[in-house]
């Protein structure tokens, strides 16, 4: 990862203080990564604004449809716009 990140507050220089695994709560994301998702956190060495960056491709949250070639978010079991069933295939 780039080390001259600039805070989208206030443009300084952001610092990376912890590596951490993020645990979120809710069902969707849970059930997808059950032991966190990695991430470096960051800090705006100027006003204090916190960072999260997560580096693999885990985390897309949009995928093609294989059926009509809409774009939606990966979480749909099907896909909103012709109901193709991912489950099935």
């Amino acid at each position: 990862m780039d080390n001259e990140l600039k805070c989208l507050r206030c443009g300084s220089k952001m610092i990376v203080i912890k590596d951490l695994i993020l645990r979120i709560g809710e069902p969707q994301l849970t059930s997808r990564f059950p032991n966190g998702i990695q991430v470096e956190v960051h800090q705006c060495s100027n006003c204090g604004k916190l960072e999260f960056y997560n580096y693999t491709n885990e985390l897309i949250t949009e995928v093609k449809c294989p059926n009509c070639g809409e774009i939606h978010d990966r979480n749909y079991k099907k896909c909103p716009y012709c109901k193709y069933d991912y489950k099935d295939k």
